[in-house]
This record gives structure tokens, sequence and C-alpha cells, in this order.
């Protein structure tokens, strides 16, 4: 039981809720740019409504965020052209 109020205050110190997925920090010069992407403007618009399917796609956002973030790092020669089997990781 005090680890639940322990993990409670500490979500809610963080600033984040218990049920968001981590997500990678998103570079502050690609930040307008992945928030712009069709497939993340689309997740964001549907989870608007309903919270059942934020909660179901929350892992779908943050790598649909993630892979955006990556193009636009690699538009902007943030990071090298290509890519491989494994996802980017992002570390702002």
């Amino acid at each position: 039981m005090r680890a639940l109020g322990a993990l409670a205050a500490i979500a809610l110190l963080s600033g984040c809720s218990i049920d968001e997925a981590p997500s990678a920090p998103i570079p502050a010069a690609c930040e307008d740019q992945v928030y712009a992407d069709p497939v993340v403007k689309d997740l964001i618009l549907k989870g608007t409504g309903s919270d059942s399917f934020r909660l179901n796609h929350l892992d779908q956002l943050k790598y649909a965020k993630i892979d955006a973030a990556h193009r636009c790092m690699q538009q902007k020669g943030l990071v090298p052209p290509g890519g491989g089997v494994a996802r980017p990781r992002i570390t702002g």
C-alpha cells in the first residue's frame, strides 16, 4: 500500500499521469513539424474524443512522433540519412 502511494506521488511530482506511455523527447527544432505530421495529427484527433482509443493507441502515437522527429532531424541534417531495422533512439 505504501509503494502505491509513493508511485502516485512520483507521478504527480513528475507532471505525468500513470496511464501515459513514456515517449522520447522531441528536439525543439522539430517540434512543430512533428505535431503537423498527418499520422500524429490523426491519432491525436481520434484520441481527443475517446479515452479508450487514446489509451489503446499510446504506443502507436509515441512511435509516430519518434518517426516524424527522425524524418525532421534527417531533413535538417541533425542525424545521418538512412535507417536500420531498429527504431532510432532520440535524445534531447
